[in-house]
């Protein structure tokens, strides 16, 4: 919620056109995770966004998903602080075009609530310290990642090297739909099962076989079963592989897990319950793969502290919050390291789904909140 009208509110408000354009310009270039070709291009895009306003630009070549760029002003100034950004979305190649438009002060369109609007809050919050002669005496790392969506397998050493010696790490993630910041995030888990029993024909040998997939229906019973909403964990068998013929008796089967828990006592917890499962058929055998590729981020003592400062050195511009988010993101990876603060980007709605949207009066918002963080920190 806006409490006043500071300079730099004001100055981005006359700007909202600009950045609306530029965030029409960003959506429309499509960069699903699994579309290296898509994603690339707007690796380029956000180079010379950051060219334009002087960073020394390095680009990360990748082979299986986009190029990473990072942008860094003032190298070797100050104490750092970084911002981290991913530039891929869960959208495919081809929905722009069926859901973008612009309605009672929303832009619709795939990616623009997470994250494109953060891209462009990030580039006008620098542009503004610029303009103001504001822009603090300190190296300011801006990475923009393109593999978020999909695990951050091949940015995370990026992620963390950037974060290394941080006095503040911005997660430029959307805000929750309410505006609040994210001070804690939900840890991901990735597991994969493997069940094999003994291959016989349906009919003429029934008796000689093992099913796997009988023998995988009571392993989803008891991952299902681990979920508790009182402690934050959640299972999902969410993927199922098996079978040749309709009349042979499966010899194998194999699910994918998605785990989610809100603390590390209970992701390890998780852990452990899902390596300890046995089979159930006699002659059945499990093979059991994965873990959690993203820690949670607790909101303990140290995030609230970072939230009161942030609070206090937003005040002239939004009266902060703060929530969970029960989704992952790289602030798992950049809490153990440095000051992490997360959803420091734009407010809106419809995350990852058909309807998602952005509240365009929440870019001049947001990035004078921003501007006024990387001054005061």
């Amino acid at each position: 919620m806006q409490t006043s009208t500071h300079p730099y509110l004001q100055h981005l408000t006359e700007q909202l056109g600009e950045m609306t354009e530029l965030l029409t310009r960003l959506v429309h270039i499509e960069s699903f995770s699994a579309d290296k070709a898509g994603v690339d291009a707007m690796a380029r895009a956000v180079a010379d966004e950051l060219r334009a306003l002087g960073a020394a630009v390095t680009v990360y070549p990748q082979t299986t998903t986009g190029d990473h760029v990072l942008g860094v002003f003032n190298p070797g100034a100050g104490s750092p602080i970084a911002m981290i950004l991913h530039m891929d979305t869960v959208h495919p190649p081809g929905t722009c075009a069926t859901r973008f438009k612009i309605e009672d002060g929303k832009l619709y369109a795939p990616g623009a609530f997470d994250m494109k609007a953060s891209h462009v809050i990030t580039f006008y919050t620098l542009r503004t310290l610029q303009a103001f002669g504001r822009f603090p005496n300190r190296e300011v790392r801006v990475l923009f990642t393109s593999d978020e969506e999909i695990g951050s397998y091949t940015s995370r050493a990026l992620i963390e090297q950037t974060a290394r010696g941080a006095s503040l790490v911005m997660v430029m993630e959307p805000a929750l739909s309410d505006g609040r910041l994210k001070s804690s995030r939900r840890g991901v888990g990735n597991f994969n099962v493997v069940a094999r029993g003994r291959a016989a024909h349906a009919g003429g040998g029934h008796e000689r076989g093992i099913n796997a997939i009988q023998e995988m229906a009571h392993q989803v019973l008891a991952i299902q079963a681990l979920t508790d909403y009182t402690r934050g964990i959640a299972t999902t068998v969410s993927e199922i592989r098996a079978g040749v013929a309709r009349n042979v008796i499966p010899d194998r089967c194999e699910i994918f897990v998605d785990a989610r828990a809100n603390t590390l006592a209970d992701a390890q917890w998780l852990t452990e319950q899902i390596y300890a499962l046995k089979p159930v058929l006699p002659g059945a055998s499990l093979e059991i793969r994965g873990g959690f590729d993203r820690p949670p981020m607790e909101c303990n003592a140290e995030r609230l502290a970072i939230f009161e400062r942030l609070r206090q050195i937003a005040a002239p511009i939004l009266d902060l919050s703060h929530g969970p988010s029960g989704a992952g993101s790289d602030a798992a990876f950049t809490a153990p390291i440095a000051p992490t603060m997360d959803g420091l980007g734009a407010v809106g709605d419809g995350l990852h789904a058909v309807d998602e949207h952005v509240l365009l009066s929440s870019l001049p918002e947001r990035a004078a909140m921003n501007a006024l963080i990387l001054e005061s920190w």
